[in-house]
């Protein structure tokens, strides 16, 4: 039951991470372009930089994450260790996000401001 319980739990949270990564990825163009005063070029680098890291730190903390000291030896077992770890992974990505977008709209500011 546990050898199914982590196969579940990874192949959940990687779909999170990836479809997450990937959404920010496209739809977080513009913001950085806007923060980065129009320069695209600039603007896709950090883009495609922020993806990287992104994805490595997701998927090392997924990873991290996988091992439990809960016995498994139900589905219901199973769904309480797997809903624990993907909310986990959920609130960290999110987490993750929001100090992003806080640092990046603090540079913008910065920008606008002259500092």
């Amino acid at each position: 039951m546990i050898i199914w319980t982590y196969a579940i739990y990874l192949a959940v949270s990687v779909l999170i991470t990836v479809y997450v990564g990937h959404t920010l990825h496209r739809n977080g163009r513009p913001f950085l372009i806007d923060c980065l005063q129009g320069n695209e070029r600039v603007a896709d680098a950090v883009n495609h930089l922020l993806l990287a890291g992104y994805y490595l730190m997701n998927i090392a903390f997924v990873v991290l994450m996988l091992r439990t000291r809960s016995p498994v030896a139900s589905g219901f077992d199973a769904i309480n260790v797997l809903s624990t770890k993907v909310g986990i992974v959920c609130l960290t990505l999110g987490s993750m996000h929001f100090f992003n977008l806080f640092v990046l709209t603090s540079v913008k500011e910065s920008r606008r401001s002259g500092v």
